[in-house]
């Protein structure tokens, strides 16, 4: 046995020296994540609830912005609008050569998509009469 750990045996633990270089973030991250998780009853409180509707809403709001603005359309951008600009986007970072470019813009494009898909399932989007009419149409045909 070691005098280390003779030492530890008998004195107490702030007095004898220790090497915490086994003890990284990663095996702390690790050891945390081990213990069992208790759902927060108060989430499920109606006005709990509601802030985080309205938490998501406005995170879904300012990440489409920054996507509309990168793109550089309007916010209120039409499907066609989109596909438009994107692809004039894409035509000009192919023929400049900067594929990273035209990842860029559609990841951006399949973003916006996204976004207004889980708004209009979240019922945070009002359709409008026009395009009601355009639902209509296609589910007559």
């Amino acid at each position: 046995m070691s005098m280390l750990a003779v030492a530890a045996a008998f004195s107490p633990v702030s007095v004898v020296p220790t090497s915490r270089s086994h003890t990284s973030a990663l095996f702390m991250a690790k050891k945390k994540s081990s213990a069992p998780t208790i759902p927060n009853p108060l989430k499920s409180l109606p006005w709990n609830v509601k802030k985080e509707q309205d938490r998501e809403a406005r995170r879904l709001k300012t990440e489409s912005a920054q996507l509309h603005r990168e793109l550089g359309i309007a916010e209120d951008a039409t499907f066609e609008e989109i596909q438009a600009v994107t692809n004039s986007l894409i035509l000009k970072a192919e023929s400049d050569g900067e594929i990273k470019k035209k990842i860029k813009v559609e990841v951006a494009k399949d973003r916006i998509m996204q976004i207004k898909l889980n708004e209009r399932l979240a019922g945070l989007t009002v359709l409008t009469e026009d395009a009601k009419a355009q639902s209509r149409l296609e589910e007559a045909e």
